[in-house]
């Protein structure tokens, strides 16, 4: 919990320094292109960067080879290096994904997650996308996938909150159902 909470004060940090230079999104992406390249593959780059295993200096240097090599430069280098020199490389996950929710909510975005039994159709993709406009407000970032398990209908998660349309939870409901009408005829 106290690593949440440190990297949210990071990324709001971050996210101040982005929108006084008018780069949230771009800067965002350095710091999310970053990460997936440190922790790709094994993750063995993101563990020399985080652990105090290796000299701070010996990090340092494989700090600035990464930035030779990829296009992280300016703020998101100096920001780096400030969370290499504190020793709090290993919130880098959290502060990321914190940093992207802070961007999405800055720009009015949300993301959604939907799930359904057969892949959409491109039509009804962009129908599902402005009802959930419509509820949620907000400019939809829509993420699919195919869930056969559903049966049909969708599943569809904003945040915390889930929307099940799926045949699958009805069945279910209707079985609680069923099972509850017949537990006082037993009795």
């Amino acid at each position: 919990m106290a690593d949440r909470s440190l990297a949210r004060r990071y990324a709001t940090a971050f996210m101040q320094l982005a929108t006084e230079a008018n780069q949230v999104d771009e800067l965002g992406g350095e710091l999310q292109g970053f990460y997936d390249l440190v922790s790709g593959q094994d993750g063995a780059l993101f563990h020399a960067l985080s652990t105090p295993v290796f000299t701070v200096e010996e990090r340092r240097g494989v700090l600035a080879e990464v930035f030779s090599r990829t296009s992280v430069k300016g703020l998101t280098a100096k920001f780096l290096g400030l969370l290499l020199e504190k020793g709090r490389f290993s919130i880098l996950p959290l502060l990321v994904d914190t940093y992207v929710e802070l961007a999405h909510e800055k720009a009015n975005r949300v993301v959604v997650r939907v799930s359904t039994a057969e892949p959409l159709t491109p039509q009804l993709e962009a129908e599902v996308r402005v009802a959930l406009e419509k509820v949620t407000q907000k400019t939809v970032i829509l993420h699919t996938k195919v869930d056969s398990s559903l049966i049909g209908g969708m599943v569809a998660r904003v945040g915390g909150t889930v929307y099940d349309a799926s045949i699958r939870n009805r069945l279910l409901t209707l079985r609680e159902a069923l099972l509850q009408a017949q537990e006082p005829a037993q009795a």
